[in-house]
């Protein structure tokens, strides 16, 4: 007979204290108990032969083998050729072209990751005042494979990415950026390019639709129909869109409920596939140098203009580099009360930590510089080798270090 395998849940039960409070004693923290608690706790833990879950204690102490990749889009066009000249520096240096996307994600896979959410290894329940509390929880993947969550920001296609004689009109001079995510006649998510001929072309010339293609050839690189978190900004539209009601004096209105439209199809279409959808400010601001009545001016243009079309959200990835350095303070209080539970920001060294109100994740970027310059960030985690990955041609042979 197999022996059942106790959970923390009966621990917390006989113990008569909640789930939170084991874990955290269990884990080390102890300062905040009573001496009686934490004894009695460990009395329960003892009794049941109580062994924690070996996933759920790394994610509790900050060593999640969850490991974040986040892929900066504003100065990341996907080319499918280099229309324009490599010797822009801001874009060598950021951009990820689709050759070198699509040959991460077979690295990924070849060496057994697999995408997975939030939701997957985080619990969300509430506490009897009705705060949300949220717990690391276990996650059964596959044997032998490994979780990985990937991210892309600004998913906007800003104007003068896409634009440029700036006449509203995306173009072939627009540095060779997809213009926007469309629908094609089957119902599967698609980008608008342009050509150097001038000729709009539907198909895989970004992040989501080279994904989705990959996922229908690999379905098991998506845990439980696991995508990608995708985050964008608000002032110009966002997936391409120009759905702000500032465009309604420039534009006509029309022109706005038709670009509203196009937008709200596109993130019904996401979420369906499994994306989730994030905050990335709402004018690309550095929260970290803003006082918290700068973010909240900037919050209330996100809820007013882009939470009509995109729905309440509880995900932030912080813009520029950024993030905040005290999650206590009246910048993080802003924040959680416009309703966002988990935070994002890049870091050399990723991490995942699951608090009790909040989980914040500190994920690897990719970006030209990192892939040529810091190879080590990706091959020492087994993710992928820059070195099988970068295309050194298309970036003229060279990819500055940045000062």
């Amino acid at each position: 007979m197999v022996k059942k395998k106790i959970t923390i849940k009966e621990v917390a039960k006989l113990s008569g204290v909640s789930i939170t409070t084991v874990s955290l004693i269990l884990n080390g923290n102890t300062e905040k108990f009573s001496p009686k608690t934490v004894q009695k706790v460990l009395a329960a833990k003892e009794e049941l032969g109580y062994q924690p879950d070996y996933f759920a204690r790394q994610m509790i102490t900050k060593e999640t083998k969850t490991i974040g990749v986040l892929v900066p889009d504003i100065t990341n066009p996907f080319f499918s050729t280099l229309m324009r000249g490599i010797e822009d520096i801001l874009y060598n240096q950021n951009f990820v072209t689709i050759d070198e996307f699509s040959k991460i994600l077979e690295q990924l896979y070849a060496n057994n990751y697999v995408l997975v959410d939030f939701d997957d290894f985080v619990s969300v329940g509430q506490t009897v005042s009705g705060t949300d509390q949220y717990e690391a929880k276990s996650i059964f993947l596959p044997q032998g494979k490994k979780p990985v969550m990937l991210t892309e920001t600004m998913v906007n296609y800003f104007e003068y990415m896409v634009d440029s004689n700036k006449d509203g009109v995306a173009d072939a001079g627009g540095a060779g950026f997809a213009h926007k995510l469309v629908l094609d006649e089957s119902g599967d998510i698609k980008a608008e390019y342009i050509d150097s001929s001038n000729n709009t072309l539907t198909g895989n010339y970004d992040f989501v639709p080279i994904l989705e293609d990959f996922i229908k050839a690999h379905p098991d690189f998506s845990y439980r129909g696991a995508r990608a978190i995708l985050a964008v900004t608000g002032s110009q539209g966002i997936f391409g869109y120009r759905c702000n009601t500032s465009y309604v004096s420039t534009k006509g209105n029309d022109f706005y409920e038709q670009e509203k439209a196009g937008a709200i199809a596109i993130v019904e279409a996401l979420k369906a596939k499994g994306y989730r959808l994030a905050c990335y400010t709402y004018e690309n601001g550095k929260y970290r140098d803003m006082n918290s009545a700068g973010i909240t001016a900037d919050l209330q243009s996100w809820t007013q203009q882009i939470t009509p079309i995109i729905g309440n959200i509880d995900t932030f990835v912080f813009a520029q580099a950024s993030d905040l350095s005290d999650y206590t303070g009246a910048s993080f209080n802003v924040m959680y009360q416009t309703g966002f539970r988990y935070f994002i920001s890049n870091s050399k060294d990723p991490s995942t930590e699951v608090n009790n109100t909040y989980v914040r994740q500190k994920r690897l970027m990719v970006t030209g510089e990192t892939m040529v310059w810091y190879k080590e960030r990706f091959t020492d985690k087994g993710l992928f080798d820059p070195n099988m990955v970068v295309d050194m041609t298309a970036r003229g042979g060279n990819v500055p270090k940045a000062g």
